[in-house]
Parts: C-alpha cells; structure tokens; sequence
C-alpha cells in the first residue's frame, strides 16, 4: 500500500483529492471570519473536484488504493468543515438536530476505529450507498450556506448516512482483508454466493 502523503510521487488523480483536502482550512478560515457567501462558492468549487478524480483516474489509467484514501478523507474532512459552518451559520437546526450529528459522528468513529484495528487503514470502500450520501451531505451543505438548511434535505442526508455506516461496519467484519471499490454489502454477498454454488459444482 502506498504511502498517504508521499506528495512527490502523486499522479494527477491523486493530486486533486489532496488539494481538495487542503482548501478545508482556507474554507474554515472563512467560516470563522463569518463570511458566509465566500464560504459557500469556495465549497461548492471544492466540492465539484470530487468528481473530477474519478474521472481523470479512470480516463488515463491512474486509479490506486492511495487516491481512493486521499478521496474518502478529503471527503470526510470537507463534510466537517459543513458541519462547522452549519453551527457557525444555523445554530438554532444544528441545536435542534444536534443529538442525529452526535450519533452519526459516534458511528464514523466507531468505523474508523474497527476498520484500523482490523486493517491498520481506513476502510474507503468506496460503496455505492458511500458515494450517495456523501453526495447528498455535500448537498445539504452547499444549500445550507447558500440558502439556509432543508429539513427534507436533511432527512434524506441522516437516513443515507446510518445505512453506509451500517453496510461499511458489515463490510469490515465480513473482508478479512481490505479492498478497494467494493459496491456494497449485498454485492458482495451475492459474489461470494456465486462462488461457493461454483465450487460445489465442481
């Protein structure tokens, strides 16, 4: 597995998750001072990289376990710098909402701990349901700087989010080893299901 932060070995896919990581405290940086539409174009141009990796890893053959880390925690680093904003911005919906961020949080570290001691890295399994909440929840937030937080919006972010903390816990204590890209818990299942109906026909 190569190196996380070996920047001078970076390719261009890897380059991009990483810059996207270090616009989090420019970002903050703008949420302290209070800068409310500043902070969300800086947001929104951030957070439109995140599609642009994949891309580029995919169009000149440059995928590797490292970007899909480098994604997952510029991902994750961004999602906080909107929970940041939302209290700094809202604080009345993030009082009232308070206790689903403390559960979801509880939940990410929980992950994070379990995927560490089994694998000795994050999970950043890249699953279907993954890549949809964190799609929803860069919405939400980029919403929530430019026009205010969406309950509807919110609610579909919180039920996203339970289910890929689920299916990632699942995920860790199924694979005994760590993989990269894998779509989810039920494809998975259905794989290994193939496999062994194959074996027991031979």
């Amino acid at each position: 597995m190569k190196p996380l932060f070996k920047v001078q070995d970076y390719n261009l896919a890897e380059w991009i998750p990483f810059l996207r990581l270090v616009s989090v405290p420019f970002i903050l940086l703008l949420i302290g001072l209070e800068l409310r539409l500043a902070a969300a174009f800086a947001y929104f141009i951030s957070f439109c990289t995140d599609a642009l990796d994949g891309f580029v890893a995919r169009t000149f053959d440059m995928e590797s376990d490292r970007r899909g880390r480098l994604d997952s925690i510029a991902d994750e680093f961004l999602l906080a710098a909107g929970v940041i904003g939302l209290y700094i911005f809202e604080p009345v919906f993030f009082t009232k909402h308070f206790p689903w961020f403390v559960i979801i949080i509880g939940l990410y570290i929980f992950q994070l701990l379990f995927a560490l001691i089994r694998y000795g890295t994050y999970s950043s399994f890249h699953t279907i349901s993954a890549r949809a909440a964190t799609v929803v929840q860069a919405t939400f937030f980029m919403s929530m700087f430019f026009f205010g937080p969406q309950p509807w919006l919110f609610t579909i972010m919180i039920g996203l989010s339970l289910l890929d903390s689920v299916e990632e816990l699942l995920l860790i204590a199924t694979l005994p080893q760590w993989q990269a890209h894998v779509n989810g818990f039920f494809w998975l299942w259905k794989s290994q299901r193939q496999k062994n109906q194959e074996e027991i026909h031979h």
